[in-house]
């Protein structure tokens, strides 16, 4: 499980997180979304969690299964972002981010490679890299991309090019998968196929992941658990039902007067 622990992270006179406690993964391949009113600190608190940013006040922790069914929690506050990575808590951010002379295969391979340490060549290929390429194909699979797979990645339609992101990530072995906006800039009717990629990709592998989302047909549809922040604060938690019921919630973050 991945905690919060009272973050508080300012810019000057803006505090933006405030005191935020939060926990996600009690259930693996739970899928939580982060939403809110711009500048409500959700990438902020993105950023707190994945070591971009160091918190003013707070902590991050991850508690573990210690071999004996019992479970220890270690600060991860003051652990870099490349250690965060290597231990499970991977990112992707809301501009992509691939190499655009690649291929869809290649740039696969690329984030494979870096889970299993190794680099490709002549004089070091063997077997393992037989490995490399059945974890590529996987990959190419659940995130639907095996009709592109040889196509250069600054050539692919735009919701492409985000799963191509996300399976990239995902190719680093995450156990907590933090996504910021994964369908910014996507066209309307491509948003539901590329979440629905996603959360079933997590599903099958019980990857816990953190998606900020600005549309609320899609949180409402695919949504776990739902987490409001207003001001840099919780300001909700609980089911995605509570766009429908709660008449606060509605106002702050839709602007609707009932």
């Amino acid at each position: 499980m991945l905690e919060a622990r009272n973050l508080r992270k300012e810019f000057g006179v803006l505090r933006a997180t405030d005191d935020v406690s939060l926990t996600f993964g009690e259930t693996p391949g739970e899928m939580v979304f982060i939403v809110g009113p711009n500048g409500a600190g959700k990438t902020t608190l993105i950023n707190l969690l994945t070591g971009l940013l160091e918190p003013d006040q707070g902590s991050v922790v991850v508690h573990e299964d210690d071999g004996s069914g019992s479970t220890v929690e270690r600060d991860i506050t003051d652990t870099s972002p490349e250690r965060r990575v290597n231990e499970g808590l991977v990112r992707s951010f809301q501009i992509v981010h691939v190499f655009e002379e690649m291929t869809v295969r290649e740039n696969l391979r690329v984030s494979v490679l870096s889970r299993y340490g190794k680099t490709l060549s002549m004089r070091t290929r063997d077997d393992s890299h037989d490995e490399v390429e059945e974890t590529v194909d996987g990959l190419l699979e659940q995130f639907r991309l095996e009709d592109v797979a040889n196509e250069v990645a600054e050539t692919l339609p735009h919701g492409d090019r985000k799963l191509l992101d996300v399976a990239m990530s995902f190719a680093l072995d995450p156990t907590y998968l933090l996504l910021d906006e994964p369908t910014s800039g996507v066209a309307t009717r491509e948003k539901e196929y590329v979440i629905e990629t996603i959360v079933e990709a997590s599903e099958a592998d019980g990857v816990t992941t953190v998606t900020i989302e600005h549309d609320m047909d899609l949180v409402k549809e695919y949504a776990d658990r739902l987490v409001v922040l207003h001001e840099g604060s919780v300001f909700r938690e609980g089911k995605p039902e509570l766009l429908e019921t709660d008449s606060e919630l509605r106002r702050v973050l839709l602007g609707v007067d009932e």
